[in-house]
C-alpha cells in the first residue's frame, strides 16, 4: 500500500506540472488542498466530474471533457446506460471528441488513468473495461510530450505486474501508445462498424491482401495496424526475414477506375485508407509486391516468394521491356536465353508436352515476333531443343529458373514508366524511364537502348510540380557540387518515381560502406 501511495504522489506531482496552474492550490472555500483531496484526484471515482482534470481555456472543451468522463462511467458500468447512450455510442463519442479536438486527448488519457488507478467500483467489470477503453484510445491517438512520461509509467507499471489481472491489457495499451507516438495516430474518423467491434473487444478484422498473380492472403488488421506491419507480416510469409530486404516491398491501393496505383506510406494506418474508400463506395484492393530490387535474388526461396516475383517479372518480359533491340540482330546468348525461358514458361503453365509453333508465339517477347530473324520455325526448333532442360522440373522450380536466367539481364528488376522529357531543343520527347539498382535510365521507346543514365549518387533531388493546366511534372536535379542540371519530366506517376528514387538512395546509403 505504501508503494501505491508513493506512486500516486509521484504521478500527482507530474500531473500538477502538466496542469500548471489548472488545479488550484486552494479549494472553493479558499482552504489549502489536503493530501486526501490530492490523491483522490487521480484515483477512481464513480460519479461525474464537475470540471476537467486539466486546464482547458475553452468552456466548450470543459463541457466536452465532462461529457467524455460520463461516457467512460457508462461504458465501465459505473453509471447506467440509456437508450440514447449505448456502449458503442459512449466509445464513439469519446473518439469523436478526441478526433475533433486535439486538446482533449491528454484530458481523456488522464481520465482513463484515473479510472484505472485504485478502482473500487461495485461493478465487477469497471476496471477491466476502463483498461480496454484506454487501449482503444491509445490505438487511435497520441498524447503530448509532457504527458508521455506520466502515461508510459502508468502503463509500464501495470503491464510488468503479472499479479494484476489487467497486466495483459496494459501491455496492449503500451504497445498501442508507442505505435501512435511513432506514426502519429489515426487521421480519419473511424466507422461505426469499427467502433462497434473494438468496443466489444473484437480488436482485429480479416483484411484481404492480394499478391502479384491474383493470389490472396488474409492478415488480421487492427485499428492500430499500419502499412509497415502488413508488409513485415507478408514478407515473413514469403520467407523474407531480413529487415533491410523487407524495405524493398510495398503495399499499393488500387482503386477501380483509376489509371495508376496509389503507394501507401509505411506509417499510414490501414483502416484510415479502407474506411474512407468504403464511405465513398469505391471498389478497391490492396496489393503487396516488390517495388525495389536492390538485394540479389534468393536461391533458397520458398515457392510463394518465387510466385510473387515471377508474376511481377513475367509480364514485363513478355511485353519486351527487359529486351534491348539496338543491334540489327539479337546476340546468340540472348536468343539461347529466350529459347530456354520459353520452354520454362511452358512448363510453368503446368504443361507437360513439347511446345507447338502456335504456343511458342505466346512464350516470346512481343517485339521478337516482328523480327525477321530467327523465323518462327527456327524459334520452334530452339525452344524444343531447350525443352529437355524444363520438362522434368516442378512448376515452382521452372518459375524460379526463369528468374535466375533473367537476373543476368541488365534491365532485370527495373520499374518502368512512360514519360515525356524536355530536350535541349525545347521539345518533348517520349522515353521509357527505368529505375533499378544501377540508377536512373532513359531508354529509347523502341530499342530500349540507354539514351542517358544517372547513378543515384548523382541524383541530388526530385520535385513534383503541377501546372495551371493540371499537368503533373517531375523536376530531377542531377550532377555534382560543381555542375548540376535539372531535367523536367511530364508524367502522372511523378509521385511514385520520386518515392522509388528516394527508396533506392536510402538503400544505397545504408548498404554501401563509407570511407
Amino acid at each position: 500500500m505504501g508503494m501505491i501511495r508513493k506512486r500516486l504522489k509521484r504521478y500527482f506531482g507530474r500531473l500538477e506540472r502538466l496542469k500548471t496552474d489548472s488545479t488550484k492550490t486552494k479549494d472553493k472555500r479558499g482552504k489549502e488542498w489536503t493530501w486526501k483531496q490530492q490523491t483522490d484526484m487521480i484515483k477512481w471515482q464513480g460519479t461525474p466530474l464537475d470540471g476537467s482534470l486539466l486546464r482547458l481555456e475553452n468552456p466548450e472543451l470543459s463541457a466536452l471533457a465532462i461529457e467524455c468522463f460520463e461516457c467512460i462511467l457508462r461504458y465501465c458500468g459505473d453509471m447506467p446506460l440509456t437508450p440514447e447512450m449505448t456502449e458503442v455510442k459512449c466509445v464513439y463519442t469519446v473518439l469523436m471528441h478526441c478526433h475533433k479536438h486535439a486538446m482533449l486527448r491528454d484530458e481523456v488519457f488522464c481520465q482513463l488513468m484515473k479510472q484505472t488507478t485504485n478502482n473500487k467500483s461495485e461493478s465487477p467489470e469497471s476496471c477491466q473495461r476502463a483498461w480496454r477503453l484506454l487501449s482503444i484510445v491509445a490505438a487511435y491517438f497520441a498524447c503530448s510530450e509532457s504527458l508521455l512520461p506520466f502515461l508510459t509509467e502508468h502503463l509500464s507499471s501495470a503491464a510488468s505486474d503479472r499479479r494484476r489481472i489487467c497486466h495483459g491489457t496494459a501491455g496492449v495499451c503500451l504497445a498501442n501508445l508507442r505505435k501512435t507516438q511513432r506514426c502519429g495516430g489515426r487521421k480519419n474518423v473511424p466507422s461505426v462498424e469499427e467502433v462497434t467491434a473494438v468496443s466489444a473487444g473484437r480488436s482485429a478484422r480479416r483484411q484481404i491482401y492480394r499478391l502479384p498473380g491474383g493470389a490472396e492472403r488474409v492478415v488480421n488488421t487492427r485499428c492500430s495496424t499500419v502499412v509497415a506491419d502488413v508488409i513485415s507480416e507478408l514478407c515473413n510469409l514469403i520467407g523474407v526475414t531480413s529487415e533491410a530486404e523487407q524495405q524493398e516491398f510495398s503495399l499499393y491501393c488500387i482503386v477501380q477506375g483509376d489509371a495508376f496505383t496509389m503507394p501507401l506510406a509505411a506509417d499510414e494506418y490501414i483502416l484510415d485508407v479502407t474506411t474512407e474508400l468504403h464511405k465513398a463506395a469505391q471498389p478497391f484492393y490492396l496489393i503487396f509486391c516488390r517495388s525495389v530490387w536492390y538485394h540479389p535474388l534468393k536461391h533458397d526461396a520458398s515457392p510463394l516468394y518465387t510466385e510473387v516475383l515471377f508474376n511481377q517479372v513475367a509480364p514485363d518480359y513478355l511485353e519486351g521491356l527487359l529486351l534491348r533491340l539496338g543491334s540489327p540482330s539479337l546476340p546468340p546468348s540472348i536468343i539461347r536465353d529466350m529459347a530456354l525461358i520459353a520452354a520454362l514458361l511452358h512448363k510453368a503453365a503446368d504443361l507437360n508436352h513439347s511446345p507447338s509453333l502456335k504456343e511458342v508465339k505466346f512464350l516470346l517477347p512481343k517485339p521478337v515476333l516482328a523480327m525477321r530473324e530467327p523465323r518462327p520455325p527456327q524459334w520452334l526448333a530452339l525452344v524444343q531443343t531447350s525443352w529437355g532442360q524444363a520438362a522434368n522440373l516442378q512448376v515452382s522450380r521452372a518459375k524460379h529458373r526463369v528468374l535466375q536466367v533473367l537476373s543476368n539481364w541488365p534491365l532485370f528488376g527495373s520499374s518502368f514508366f512512360a514519360v515525356k522529357r524536355i530536350t535541349g531543343e525545347n521539345e518533348w520527347k517520349e522515353h521509357i524511364l527505368a529505375l533499378n539498382r544501377g540508377g536512373v535510365y532513359f531508354l529509347d521507346m523502341i530499342t530500349h537502348e540507354t539514351i542517358q543514365h544517372w547513378p543515384y549518387a548523382e541524383v541530388i533531388s526530385t520535385r513534383k510540380v503541377r501546372s495551371e493546366d493540371g499537368d503533373l511534372f517531375l523536376d530531377m536535379k542531377c550532377g555534382n557540387l560543381l555542375q548540376q542540371r535539372v531535367t523536367r519530366l511530364q508524367t502522372e506517376q511523378a509521385h511514385e518515381i520520386s518515392r522509388l528514387v528516394r527508396q533506392y538512395i536510402n538503400l544505397e546509403q545504408t548498404n554501401v560502406p563509407r570511407n
